[in-house]
C-alpha cells in the first residue's frame, strides 16, 4: 500500500516531519509517500493562507494520484479538501476529520488545541463545517511564534498544552484533546504523561484510516457531494 502524505504548504522541513510522523504510525508494508505543496504558502496560518493553498494543492494531487492509493492530507485544515475528494477517485483523508472520528469513540466531548489564538475562530468553523460541533467542548490555543522563528523548548510548549488541557478540563468539562495541527504533533508522547485526558496525534489518526479505508475498499461517495466536476478538470484551468 502507498499513501501520500500531502504538506498543503510549501515548507519542505514540515513536510520531512510529517513523513516521520506518517512512517512512525503505519503498517509495516505501507509505504509513506510525501508530497509537498511548492506553489503554496510557506505557512498556512490564515484564512487568507489556506485560500492561496487550495488550487495547487488541488492541481498536484491530481498529477500524482495514479501512483498511490490514498492521500493524507497532513494539515489541520481546509485547503480545498472538498474539491480534491471531488477530483479524485482514491481516499482522501484531512487531518481534522480523522483526529474527531477516532475521538467521537473515546470520549463525551473533546477540546482543539491549535497553534495560534487567531487560528481558534478558523478551527471552530472547522469543527462546525465537518459536523463535529455537538462533540467539541472548546477551541483552545498556544502561542508558538511564526514559522521560521526560533521554537521555544519543547518543555516549554508541552507545559502551555498541559494548561490548556487543564483548563478545558476545568471549564467545559472536556476529557479528550485533540492537537491541531501537525507542527504540534511531536509533543503527543509527552503531552501524555501530563495529563488524565486522552490525547489525538492527528496525523497518525488520518494515516491509520487511510490504510482501514484502502484495505476495506472504501472512497468518498460519488454520488453526491463528491462525485465528479461537470467538465475535465482541465477546463478549469
Amino acid at each position: 500500500m502507498r499513501l501520500l502524505v500531502a504538506n498543503p504548504n510549501s515548507t519542505e522541513a514540515i513536510t520531512e516531519a510529517c513523513a516521520a510522523l506518517a512512517r512512525a504510525a503505519a503498517s509495516p508494508n505501507t509505504e509513506i509517500v510525501p508530497w509537498t505543496n511548492r506553489d503554496g504558502p510557506p505557512v498556512i496560518d490564515s484564512l487568507y493562507g489556506d485560500s492561496m493553498a487550495g488550487r495547487p494543492l488541488a492541481k498536484g494531487l491530481v498529477a500524482h494520484a495514479s501512483r498511490v492509493d490514498a492521500v493524507v492530507l497532513a494539515g489541520f485544515g481546509g485547503y480545498g479538501t472538498g474539491a480534491i475528494k471531488e477530483a479524485l477517485d482514491i481516499p482522501v483523508v484531512g487531518l481534522p476529520e480523522a483526529a474527531m472520528a477516532f475521538a467521537t469513540p473515546l470520549c463525551h466531548r473533546f477540546v482543539i488545541v491549535t497553534t495560534s489564538p487567531r487560528m481558534i475562530p478558523y478551527t471552530q468553523d472547522l469543527v462546525q463545517a465537518l459536523g463535529f460541533a455537538p462533540r467539541c467542548a472548546a477551541v483552545r490555543a498556544v502561542d508558538l511564534p511564526p514559522l521560521g522563528e526560533d521554537e521555544p523548548p519543547a518543555e516549554e510548549i508541552v507545559a502551555s498544552l498541559t494548561a490548556e488541557a487543564a483548563a478545558a478540563h476545568a471549564g467545559t468539562g472536556a476529557d479528550l484533546v485533540i492537537l491541531g495541527g501537525s507542527r504540534l504533533s511531536p509533543y503527543a508522547v509527552a503531552l501524555r504523561q501530563r495529563t488524565p485526558l486522552v490525547v489525538i496525534e492527528p496525523l497518525a489518526c488520518a494515516v491509520a484510516l487511510a490504510e482501514a479505508l484502502v484495505r476495506l475498499a472504501l472512497r468518498q461517495s460519488k454520488a453526491g457531494k463528491f462525485a465528479p466536476p461537470p467538465r475535465s478538470l482541465g477546463e478549469y484551468g
